[in-house]
């Protein structure tokens, strides 16, 4: 092997260097999760990001590429850390052709790499090919000269690969495998390529793109057919550095040692213990990535699959007796491993510790308070006679406690109980299926659809930098009925509606946040409205209606017509204003707030311009305040706004700043505003600051765990905001009759006397339920000197129900009592011991909670003296009363 590549660091740089000598352009890595494709929660693969150009390589930006690609998969969560292959977070190396070159160049280039620059033990290589793809057969044994003994012919499950998603570009592979050797075997005498076991690993898959999966199910050949190989990374290293496994590489070895430093002594690490350490080293490089991209634990969509890989982890360091937060400690030294190839995750590595940290904290917190429910689970479960925890009962410790299936199951066991885990997936696959129902994904699918062509050569050169309108040709077009697009208001709904493809157009695509450009397409004198512009692959669609409802559409669509452009240039400019806001405010939030604040959406249209950003507090009054000040400020200091076109490396070592949830080329545009803000962005943005006019801020929120939102206008919206506010200021006061200056001490004085007729009314419901709770002691059992009490009282709400269990407690020296109060369609109780018995006795408010709910069917907790119990059976009140007599009698 070559000894100069080794690392991670070097393969990765020999493999793009590679690759770039064979006329391939360099693309950064696109974010974890993809642009503008609701089909994939994360990037899977390396050829994401370029789908669309296997669609119309024509119009794709170069015809080869190649790049080093974060992915994350979560298929095989069990399989982590067992195995000496799966991961979640991993690192595809690829090299892409679009239309260009095909599977000769592929398998030649391959076998280049990895036998001649990276001198791997051609004794120790095989090869496999889809069954009936005798092209691929015969380079491997005619040109490569591989013998037939070791090249396989496998099935469409192993040599078939795509589509990433339910639809798009797939095709047959052929896969490169390395011999780990037969120690490795499962033992099977048919062990071979193919195989699940860690013999034969297969780290290079190069794939031949020839069809597009379309929603009907029909494979459509690929006009140009296209290469896609991906190389994993984390085998390689295995492979180039002569270890036994990944995990050992110098990648995740660091990270592993580390962890078993944390591990207390007495622990002793055996083989499944150390499967663990490796499970929790592929989950702290999972979360350190995405966390670092702005992707936050959750309880829906991507957060969620990262909450249950961050409570996995946490509860294999349970199962080592390590109970307080340690994942968080791990973030340093896998951005010490990374960095220098991903130098962003420096930038937000404080930040990155920081939320798993409080993540830890909360699961820690919840599984505290989730072992009492698990007490009472087990009690109710045995009392039964079970031997089996019941799934619903699963799924409630999992939903409410954060415990992970693993943990209850290893709790269930210690007490010689199994769990029911059909069950919890049955209710597990009804929560997933219910969120899928409510997916906020609503970008329409990217599909193959069929256009009608009238003009030839390339098309959908965007000139909207430097133009407004102009004269264009309609190269491809597609009558729809409108009702296929039902998000759209149209004017003339009776009417036919067309898609074209022009050769050139200066209409912005909706893209990167900001809306579509709309106006206008003339020919012969007739005007077609454009109601919507958007990218289907790398191709720019415009929606148009007729402007009169008489107009014929079939005059647009001729033979290749030339037709007139025009943008609506006083809507570009308020949405260009906004735009440019958005970028000094991402500034004011870094200088104001601090610098780990990152963009995490944006919405910019001509109304208003909304920002999500990274930040775990809500900002002050003070510090929004601030921040409109320093905004303000840059907007009367009239700077002009420069942009300029630059290789993406080159822009990136200048200090441009590029969003995580945008994909780059190797060319990218940077748009600078001098000594305040320089980022990457395709957007439109106005020349100079002072156009953007005055800035208000009209709200800020919470939308998702550390993400903030800020709302603002510009220009003629934020002056019609600020006439809106003083007009309500001069109607409140005419409702308060006072003058506009004295409003706000007209409103605290009516304040504080709604205040004071609250406290009476108040102090007056108290002396009626005081008369309640005199009735209720009068009627007490007694169990030898203790008072039990019990009865339903009057009350608006459980607050008011604690009230009545304080009254008691002053009432009674020495007692019991269990109050109810039906409220919002449940039976709520409140459970009450005086300070003498909880000294004194075994009788505890939280003891009493635990059995009579198990009567009442309903759960709770509190303190010793003070409980509370909620259920929905409203008809077991009776059954808790009787019974709390007798349980009194036995605890005392």
């Amino acid at each position: 092997m070559n000894s100069e590549i080794r690392s991670a660091h070097e393969i990765r740089r020999a493999y793009i260097d590679f690759f770039v000598q064979k006329d391939h352009v360099e693309v950064p890595s696109a974010p974890l999760v993809p642009k503008g494709d609701p089909t994939l929660l994360f990037t899977s693969a390396g050829m994401v990001q370029f789908k669309d150009n296997y669609l119309e390589p024509r119009n794709a930006p170069y015809a080869r590429a190649t790049s080093v690609q974060k992915c994350l998969r979560a298929g095989d969560l069990e399989s982590v850390g067992k195995t000496l292959r799966h991961h979640t977070f991993f690192e595809m190396l690829g090299n892409f052709s679009f239309g260009d070159y095909f599977k000769q160049e592929a398998i030649l280039w391959g076998w280049e790499f990895i036998v001649d620059l990276l001198q791997l033990d051609v004794d120790k290589l095989l090869v496999s090919v889809f069954e009936d793809d005798d092209e691929a057969y015969d380079i491997w044994n005619k040109e490569i000269g591989i013998e037939e003994s070791r090249i396989f012919r496998l099935g469409r499950e192993d040599n078939f690969w795509g589509p990433v998603g339910s639809t798009g570009v797939c095709g047959p592979s052929s896969e490169i495998y390395f011999d780990t050797g037969p120690e490795r075997s499962c033992g099977s005498e048919k062990c071979a390529p193919g195989c699940d076991c860690d013999r034969y690993i297969e780290f290079w898959n190069l794939v031949f793109p020839q069809f597009f999966l379309d929603e009907s199910g029909e494979y459509r050949r690929l006009e140009k057919p296209g290469i896609d190989t991906g190389l994993g990374l984390e085998r390689l290293a295995m492979i180039m550095q002569g270890v036994e496994d990944n995990f050992h590489t110098d990648i995740f070895e660091p990270i592993v040692d580390s962890l078993a430093g944390m591990v207390p002594k007495g622990v002793t690490l055996g083989s499944e213990e150390r499967m663990g350490l490796n499970m929790i080293a592929d989950h702290a490089r999972a979360l350190t990535f995405t966390i670092s991209e702005g992707i936050y634990p959750s309880n829906e969509g991507r957060g969620y699959l990262l909450r249950r890989l961050l409570r996995r982890a946490l509860t294999r360091f349970h199962s080592y007796g390590i109970e307080k937060p340690s994942l968080y400690k791990l973030v340093d030294l896998v951005v010490e491993i990374m960095k220098e190839d991903y130098p962003e995750l420096a930038e937000r590595r404080k930040e990155t510790a920081k939320i798993i940290k409080a993540e830890e904290k909360a699961f820690f917190r919840t599984l505290e308070e989730g072992r009492t429910r698990f007490r009472a689970i087990v009690g109710e479960t045995k009392e039964t006679g079970k031997d089996r925890i019941e799934g619903e009962k699963v799924f409630v410790l999992y939903d409410t406690f954060g415990f992970p299936v693993e943990l209850t199951r290893s709790l269930a066991a210690a007490d010689g109980l199994d769990i029911d885990e059909d069950g919890f997936e049955t209710r597990m696959e009804e929560q997933r299926r219910r969120a899928q129902e409510g997916s906020a994904f609503t970008e329409r699918e990217q599909e193959l659809v069929e256009m009608t062509e009238i003009g030839t050569g390339p098309n959908s050169e965007f000139t909207g930098y430097e133009r407004l309108g102009g004269d264009a040709v309609v190269m491809k077009y597609r009558l729809l009925e409108k009702s296929s697009r039902e998000d759209m208001e149209w004017k003339h709904p009776g009417t036919a509606a067309v898609e074209v493809v022009l050769d050139s157009t200066p209409f912005y695509a909706v893209s990167g946040g900001q809306v579509a450009d709309v106006g206008w397409i003339e020919m012969d004198g007739a005007r077609y409205d454009v109601m919507d512009v958007f990218r289907r692959g790398v191709e720019i669609v415009h929606l148009l209606e007729p402007h009169d409802a008489g107009n014929k559409l079939e005059r647009i669509i001729g033979n290749g017509p030339t037709v007139r452009v025009q943008i609506d240039d006083k809507r570009r400019l308020s949405v260009a204003r906004n735009h440019t806001a958005t970028h000094l405010l991402h500034a004011a939030l870094r200088r104001i707030i601090g610098k780990h604040v990152t963009q995490a959406g944006s919405l910019v249209d001509d109304q208003r311009l909304r920002f999500d950003f990274s930040h775990f507090e809500q900002v002050t009054r003070e510090e929004r305040f601030d921040i409109e000040r320093a905004v303000n400020g840059w907007v009367m200091d009239a700077i002009d706004v420069q942009w300029e076109w630059m290789d993406h490396k080159k822009a990136i070592e200048s200090g441009a700043m590029a969003l995580f949830d945008e994909k780059y080329g190797s060319r990218v545009r940077v748009v600078r505003i001098p000594d305040v803000s320089i980022e990457l962005c395709g957007g439109i943005h106005v020349q100079n600051t002072g156009q953007i006019g005055p800035f208000f801020i009209t709200s800020e929120s919470s939308v998702a765990a550390g993400i903030r939102r800020i709302e603002a206008v510009t220009g003629s919206g934020a002056l019609s905001r600020i006439r809106s506010v003083l007009e309500r200021e001069e109607e409140i006061g005419l409702l308060l009759r006072s003058s506009q200056d004295d409003v706000l001490d007209r409103v605290r004085f009516l304040l504080d006397e709604v205040d004071s007729m609250k406290r009476d009314i108040k102090e007056l419901e108290r002396g009626g339920i005081g008369n309640e709770i005199d009735e209720i002691v009068r009627k007490a059992a007694k169990v030898d000197s203790i008072v039990v009490a019990f009865g339903r009282v009057s009350v608006k709400d459980v607050s008011a129900l604690r009230n009545q269990a304080d009254i008691f407690r002053n009432k009674v020296a020495s007692g019991v009592a269990v109050l109810s109060a039906p409220l919002k369609g449940k039976l709520q109780f409140v459970v009450t011991v005086t300070d003498d018995l909880v000294k004194k006795s075994s009788i505890s408010a939280t003891g009493l909670v635990r059995e009579l709910g198990a009567i009442a069917g309903g759960g709770g907790g509190g303190k010793k003296h003070l409980a509370q119990l909620g259920t929905k059976d409203l008809d077991s009140e009776e059954r808790v009363f009787e019974a709390l007599p007798g349980i009194i009698k036995r605890l005392k």
